[in-house]
């Protein structure tokens, strides 16, 4: 797990089962697939992409803050024909499409947040991040934080992202 100075990850695996609903979400989800071979074995790589539409509320003292807008998930699967482990995705979650609206100063709020992260390929993740959001024109330093779910399907035999969905909330 990567920590940045402005960036805290927390990244929790589970089963879709018993989870409460993520807020439905427009995705548009593109792949591509790669191969390359060495001299005793071939690793294969699957890239997707998906832009997905999340949006909800941070609740904070100083004020909520209404976020919407679309994060890039992007993904890529690779195998492991050496050691026959189970494939790897690395994650990239690009939220810096968000942006905040005050509920009740209607001041802008922007999200610079960038996280890539190793998981391991299954037919459904839960992907829980914090993000931090600040002022528009105001200093990084001010940031408050707020939280993104990210619930991802898998074609687990095609080593593709199928599906995301996304909400934001308090922490």
């Amino acid at each position: 797990m990567k920590t940045s100075r402005s960036l805290f990850v927390r990244v929790i695996l589970m089963g879709i089962v018993g989870l409460p609903s993520l807020a439905s979400a427009q995705t548009t989800i593109s792949a591509s697939t790669t191969s390359s071979t060495s001299t005793s074995s071939t690793t294969t790589t699957t890239s997707t992409s998906a832009l997905v539409t999340v949006k909800g509320s941070v609740v904070g003292a100083s004020e909520t803050v209404n976020f919407s807008g679309q994060a890039k998930v992007s993904t890529n699967v690779v195998t492991d024909p050496d050691f026959g482990a189970q494939p790897t995705v690395v994650l990239s979650i690009d939220m810096t499409g968000v942006t905040g609206v005050g509920a009740s100063t209607g001041r802008k709020y922007v999200v610079s947040a960038q996280e890539t992260m190793n998981r391991r390929l299954n037919a459904a993740d839960l992907v829980q991040v914090t993000f931090p959001f600040y002022q528009s024109g105001a200093s990084p330093t001010t940031a408050r934080v707020g939280a993104a779910s990210f619930s991802l399907g898998y074609d687990v035999g095609a080593l593709k992202l199928t599906s995301a969905s996304g909400q934001i909330a308090t922490p």
